[in-house]
């Protein structure tokens, strides 16, 4: 019985070692393999991706600018109030055609419709990118 229990010791000091140090580029070298083409065609795709995605992102940028308004009596800018104002009596100084904002009219009570469009964006990238590689 007692070299049973010397053997059983000596199998339980045997077990309880040192852990082994893994550094992340060991446990990445181990379950994944070396940086080879796989990979890199893998890191050209995600990063093209992504600068398609930024372009979009640029699109809105520029395309929801507000235009400066002149009104009918030559001022511009903030002096000019477009929700307090007739319909007639301002227009775009860029023409109707300036921006999104100046062709669909998305000013006082349809400022909000600016963001919603860029939060709904947004919205999708996020889902879309926890969906794709």
């Amino acid at each position: 019985m007692a070299s049973d229990d010397s053997e059983i010791t000596e199998l339980l000091a045997a077990a309880v070692s040192k852990p082994v140090s893994m550094n992340i580029d060991d446990m990445l070298e181990a379950h994944c393999g070396e940086f080879g083409p796989w990979q890199l065609k893998h890191f050209l795709l995600t990063c093209t991706a992504w600068a398609l995605e930024a372009f979009f992102t640029m699109v809105m940028i520029f395309a929801d600018h507000e235009p400066v308004v002149m009104c009918g009596s030559g001022s511009t800018g903030s002096s000019c109030d477009v929700c307090r104002s007739d319909p007639g009596s301002w227009e775009w100084v860029g023409g109707p055609h300036a921006s999104t904002v100046a062709e669909w009219g998305l000013v006082c009570g349809e400022k909000y419709k600016v963001g919603l469009v860029q939060s709904v964006f947004f919205f999708g990238c996020v889902i879309l990118s926890s969906k794709l590689p």
